[in-house]
């Protein structure tokens, strides 16, 4: 565990010392998904389920994000992703703020952090799917989310994705309903590409955007750059001045020829700039 906590704290020490962008670049991309608590199955080579239920709002990025967010309303459940022994529960100094560190039997880790509250503590043994804490916003967070890690043995950080189980793209955030006119398209077929003109494009860290003219109807069409199977096209609208609007749920992402701005129930959560980009107004 000493290998995991240098590891750690090397790592939120290097953070620090970024540029104010990356540290604001580290918030939630522009393609969520779901995942729910629903009849919870586990990932058949890591025995893990998904540790709470909410809108899957950031991926793993080696060096940079070494775990993935998954955002949702203050005080949702947070389960424990397999059974295991509290190692850590309390405060983290370096971004985390109240947080979790599970060692599980097979010498896996999971962490859980930016906690509203704590239900258990070190030393302490917990089964698979009991609740260990509360979804927060403490630490170095704008918004209640949980940031969940994984490491393999103990002192590899892997991405929690390719160890738990799929889940699906989302039509909207969990609870939250959606107009008719406004589902996106969650089968991978010709339907998410674009299949007129292409009037805006542009590409962040992690998500790759179109925005596409067909039979005078626009689309916004969002692709995760690790998961490129992984597509979310959704109507949208011309505002002014060559921007756009498309809504998913309770998520607006209002698009740029320079950056896409992230908002959530009429409030802004983020804007990424692209780092590359290409419009017909430009």
């Amino acid at each position: 565990m000493k290998k995991v906590n240098i590891y750690r704290f090397c790592n939120y020490a290097l953070m620090s010392l970024m540029s104010c962008n990356l540290v604001l670049s580290q918030m939630p991309p522009a393609l969520t998904q779901t995942v729910s608590l629903i009849n919870p199955t586990a990932a058949p080579t890591t025995n893990l389920i998904w540790p709470t239920q909410g809108v899957l709002s950031q991926g793993f990025r080696k060096y940079q994000h070494e775990g993935i967010d998954i955002a949702g309303a203050k005080g949702t459940p947070i389960l424990a992703a397999a059974a295991g022994t509290v190692v850590k529960a309390g405060w983290d100094n370096w971004g985390l703020g109240n947080f979790i560190e599970i060692k599980h039997l097979n010498g896996n880790v999971t962490v859980y952090g930016h906690n509203s509250r704590l239900l258990v503590s070190k030393g302490q043994q917990v089964k698979q799917g009991q609740i260990i804490a509360e979804m927060g916003s403490t630490g170095n967070s704008t918004a209640p989310h949980l940031h969940f890690e994984f490491y393999a043995d103990g002192r590899l950080a892997s991405n929690p994705l390719s160890v738990l189980p799929s889940a699906t793209i989302a039509k909207t955030p969990v609870n939250q309903p959606v107009s008719p006119t406004l589902q996106p398209v969650l089968t991978v077929s010709n339907n998410t590409e674009c299949n007129g003109t292409t009037v805006l494009t542009g590409e962040t860290a992690t998500v790759s955007i179109k925005v596409c003219e067909e039979n005078s109807q626009l689309f916004y069409i969002g692709k995760l750059k690790q998961e490129p199977s992984q597509v979310l096209k959704i109507r949208a609208w011309k505002l002014n001045n060559n921007r756009y609007k498309a809504d998913n749920g309770s998520f607006s992402y209002l698009i740029s020829p320079e950056k896409i701005e992230i908002w959530r129930n009429g409030s802004p959560i983020r804007a990424d700039s692209f780092l590359t980009s290409h419009g017909l107004g430009n």
